[in-house]
């Protein structure tokens, strides 16, 4: 019986050695793989990023990037990500591959990029720990938008509010449910973000499609659009319309645009969600996109690791008001409508599936709001 006792207490020691020997055979892997990516990028010199426009943004991440890598210099081009994509499909047609990493947004990835067959998968060069383990991320997980699960990785998760208001016109519990939206009382008072173009308003009456269904969906556009004041594309001008108290609603609000003119100053509320189908997330510019045939392939992985870590992750989150999806990034400089809530129901409207309208959908909208 001692016999038998001590060869167990032998093999669970073994496992136990084993395990630790792993560990540090695993760390030793990781740690020689990043060090002979980092010295091949800094061969290449540089890595040329796609992403939003804008001063702050391309500051953050260049120079924090060659902060912390010197000697690979990140060469950022700033742009919609219609522009982003018809510049990578026009040079891929005539032969050309000058770009390494896409920062945009799901649909540039899955409606314009993916399909020429532009991307590589992302996971195989993530190597840091950091970035690759599950617990730093909200749910507990890398999220991914497109339906494969590797060539569009998602890091941000807004609240995208779909009601902005006059404070002085509207209370919270008179527009928080769609019905309450069909009061007489907001005949000819509503303003609408055109919902064909991508955007705000796109989303939001996607959320309601989805929510709804074809049918009441279908039926609930037509008395929407009849109680319109007015339909635009304008984001900034509907806010200050509601600001000034021209009209005391806004539907498909743009959230990172009221964030900004809150900060200026003008005065307004914003409903994160509706009390009875919920709010929706949305990724906005943030989710990344490997190019293929990349000019910098060992730069690219090294910035792309740099970008998911918490410094990179908290360079974004500060230059695009963003809710970054990494657990240990800090959000206390958002709004609260910007944030998730804990057990809210949120849509995720960034999902290769939820991108596209049904032609049912598709027809409807255009009916109704074709120009």
């Amino acid at each position: 019986m001692r016999s038998m006792r001590g060869l167990w207490f032998l093999a669970a020691l073994g496992f136990i050695v084993l395990g630790a020997r792993s560990s540090i055979y695993a760390a030793q892997d990781w740690k020689a793989r990043w060090d002979n990516t980092v010295a091949k990028a800094k061969s290449e010199g540089k890595v040329v990023v796609f992403g939003p426009p804008g001063d702050a943004i391309r500051t953050a991440l260049t120079e924090g990037f060659e902060r912390a890598f010197a000697g690979i210099r990140l060469e950022y081009s700033g742009a919609s990500g219609g522009e982003t994509g018809a510049k990578i499909s026009a040079e891929r047609t005539g032969g050309v591959y000058s770009v390494d990493v896409v920062l945009s947004g799901t649909t540039t990835s899955n409606i314009l990029l993916k399909p020429i067959g532009a991307l590589d998968p992302i996971k195989p060069v993530l190597v840091l720990p950091e970035v690759t383990d599950a617990k730093h991320w909200m749910d507990q997980r890398l999220e991914f938008s497109d339906d494969a699960g590797q060539f569009n990785l998602v890091f941000v998760s807004n609240v995208n509010s779909p009601i902005a208001y006059n404070l002085e016109q509207a209370k919270p519990t008179e527009i928080d449910q769609l019905d309450r939206l069909l009061n007489p009382k907001w005949k000819g008072r509503i303003v609408i973000n055109d919902p064909l173009p991508p955007g705000p308003g796109n989303s939001t009456f996607r959320l309601i499609w989805n929510e709804l269904g074809p049918e009441k969906a279908t039926d609930y556009y037509r008395k929407i659009r009849a109680q319109a004041a007015i339909v635009d594309r304008d984001s900034r001008r509907q806010l200050e319309w509601i600001a000034q108290g021209k009209y005391p609603i806004l539907l498909g609000a743009n959230s990172s645009m009221a964030q900004e003119l809150l900060k200026r100053g003008l005065k307004f509320g914003v409903l994160a969600e509706f009390a009875d189908i919920g709010g929706q997330v949305t990724a906005s510019f943030g989710s990344a996109m490997l190019i293929n045939k990349t000019p910098h392939p060992n730069a690219a992985a090294v910035f792309v690791n740099w970008l998911l870590t918490r410094e990179g992750q908290t360079a974004w989150s500060q230059a695009m008001n963003d809710k970054s999806r990494r657990l240990d990034v800090s959000a206390t400089h958002l709004p609260d409508f910007r944030n998730p809530k804990p057990g809210g129901k949120y849509w995720a409207s960034y999902t290769e599936k939820e991108s596209t309208r049904t032609p049912e959908e598709e027809k409807i909208l255009k009916e109704l709001f074709g120009r």
